[in-house]
């Protein structure tokens, strides 16, 4: 019998975004990082007359054909005039630069730290991550590169290079500092096989704290028409759509034991009081009880549970390894984002906003120095 994934992302879109933001939500909100080695650039043969074709082929790297990059031609117009890899990288780095180069950075500390450990992801392993992707969702070749792709603003080499590649160099190297106990699969069981309930979540910001306790809270705790009103008004867009419905919650699948003590003492139609969780208050209210599954026996889906608590648990380590690479990388970046006349008045005006009329000083740290 195939075991349904626990814990599992409940839309594939989701699923590939976090994906995506895990290593460089730590650095820079973003995960599209790359290869170790550099991007393939078009490198142009040079037969006469032109035009000439084009090749993807990397680019020298010896220091004496370092000075043949402002020849090189990645195009030609009338003929005989060259526009060159110079001209072009120039372009996109006043255009791109800021905006990739942190991307870049990345990239080459995941290249690095691999390459010290003498780890690498082969073409096929690459092949096989997409396969898994498409078969997530549910898509040809053709719809995923033009559903999601699209999305991204990437082209599918782009999603080889910059998003799976490094999502499998981070897994290969956050696999040792992974450990499944057999408690952990014990639990995992329970989760997915044993007893849940049948509930309905509310969300509010954590700042609205004294609102929900004085005002709201009250008037949903005994009438479900106030419940139902507040869950179809909630901060969460999914759960207001939903009228506050999750999937019947099991033990161990909240990752907060009080909280979960508290669900699994109601009876229905009763709410737990207001929690904490993060950035958000949660009340959470029973509709019932789902038994335990007593037809699956845990001998019998150990592997997997254990295959899919591994995969869980690398997934959660890759953002904490990545923060720690980063962080010795030290890395140090010059170029930043363009300032146009409306972006230089708006932070004029938050500076002045800042300043003491009285002292004539800054009063809150003011704007990081422009780069070259």
């Amino acid at each position: 019998m195939v075991v349904p994934k626990i814990w599992r992302v409940r839309q594939g879109w989701r699923k590939l975004a976090l994906g995506i933001v895990a290593v460089a939500g730590v650095a820079a909100g973003a995960f599209c990082l790359g290869r170790g080695s550099s991007m393939p650039q078009a490198e142009a043969k040079q037969p006469a007359p032109p035009p000439v074709a084009v090749t993807d082929v990397p680019p020298p790297t010896a220091p004496e054909a370092s000075s043949d990059y402002a020849r090189r031609a990645v195009a030609y117009i009338y003929g005989t005039i060259p526009i060159t890899r110079e001209e072009l990288g120039e372009y996109l780095i006043a255009r791109l630069g800021a905006e990739k180069l942190n991307l870049l950075v990345n990239k080459r500390i995941i290249e690095h730290a691999c390459q010290q450990r003498n780890i690498q992801v082969a073409e096929a392993e690459i092949d096989a991550a997409l396969a898994e992707d498409m078969k997530e969702l549910k898509l040809e070749k053709k719809d995923f590169e033009k559903l999601l792709l699209q999305r991204h603003n990437k082209s599918l080499y782009e999603w080889r290079e910059d998003v799976v590649r490094p999502k499998l160099l981070m897994q290969k190297m956050a696999r040792d500092r992974v450990v499944v106990l057999p408690d952990d699969v014990t639990k995992a069981f329970e989760s997915y096989y044993g007893e849940k309930v049948k509930c309905r979540v509310i969300m509010w910001p954590k700042a609205e704290e004294k609102k929900v306790l004085n005002d709201i809270y009250p008037k949903i705790r005994d009438n479900e028409e106030e419940f139902v009103r507040w869950a179809k008004q909630q901060a969460s867009n999914s759960l207001a759509s939903r009228g506050g419905l999750i999937e019947p919650m099991g033990r161990y699948s909240w990752g907060d034991d009080e909280l979960e003590r508290e669900v699994f003492n109601l009876r229905p139609g009763e709410i737990t009081s207001v929690k904490c969780t993060g950035e958000f208050l949660v009340v959470i209210k029973c509709d019932g009880r789902i038994p335990p599954n007593t037809e699956v026996k845990l001998e019998n889906v150990r592997a997997e549970l254990e295959r899919e608590i591994l995969r869980k648990r690398i997934q959660q380590e890759v953002p904490i390894l990545f923060a720690e690479l980063r962080k010795k990388a030290t890395p140090t970046l010059y170029l930043q984002k363009h300032v146009y006349a409306e972006d230089l008045k708006r932070e004029t005006e938050q500076i002045l906003e800042d300043t003491d009329p009285d002292a004539g000083k800054i009063k809150k740290p003011g704007l990081p120095p422009t780069g070259n």
